[in-house]
């Protein structure tokens, strides 16, 4: 087969000023996408390492994990970054940015379960329940099998729906779990679900509702 590499070196044209900077450009703006690790919607989020396993969300639906590993990090970078269905978190972990909802699983019985000494920080999350629902939202567990209760915290979080206890703090005390600038578009008084008189299950600074 003939080689007409050299003809078409002697043939091509330089480019333009204007031409070359296009280029940099969009091989800078490829460079900054692939940097970013996004994860397609659907994919699994799979723990690969014993600690700090991250990903990078896009928009689009993901399928509920099960976690085990400390010091894991979830980021939603879309608005419409959403988990469906009933998650469980073993280990500390940050979540970033992600909407928790039921609509792939009506009946579960809170959308995320934080299990036994593992110490977990939600920022600018959204949890909403279908309309009909009467059950948690989420379950911060008390202390079991040697490991201290679980500890949690929400930042600028917004909590919609769901049944009489939105957050279910297990060990009942307050200082484990604290709501900072949050939402409340639940129906409850409270994000614990109590109301005056009864002492707060949780520590809310902040909180606004409709």
């Amino acid at each position: 087969m003939p080689n007409y590499g050299i003809y078409s070196k002697l043939l091509k044209f330089d480019r333009t000023p204007e031409e070359a900077n296009d280029a940099a450009h969009d091989q800078a703006i490829q460079e900054t996408v692939a940097g970013l690790e996004v994860l397609p919607k659907g994919s699994i989020l799979d723990e690969s390492k014993i600690i700090n396993n991250t990903w990078t969300l896009g928009g689009g639906v993901y399928p509920s994990f099960t976690h085990e590993a400390n010091q894991n990090v979830i980021r939603g970078l879309a608005a419409n970054t959403i988990i469906s269905r009933r998650c469980h978190i073993n280990g500390h972990a940050s979540v970033f940015g992600v909407t928790f909802t039921d609509d792939n699983q009506p009946d579960a019985t809170e959308l995320v379960r934080i299990g036994p000494g593992a110490a977990v920080s939600f920022v600018n999350c959204i949890f909403r329940r279908s309309d009909a629902s009467t059950d948690n939202i989420v379950f911060v567990s008390d202390q079991g099998a040697g490991l201290a209760a679980a500890t949690a915290s929400f930042v600028g979080c917004t909590f919609i729906e769901g049944g009489d206890t939105t957050i279910n703090n297990e060990s009942g005390t307050a200082l484990l779990v604290q709501a900072i600038g949050c939402v409340n578009l639940t129906g409850n008084t409270r994000l614990d679900g109590t109301s005056p008189p009864h002492a707060a299950v949780i520590t809310e600074t902040g909180t606004i509702g409709a």
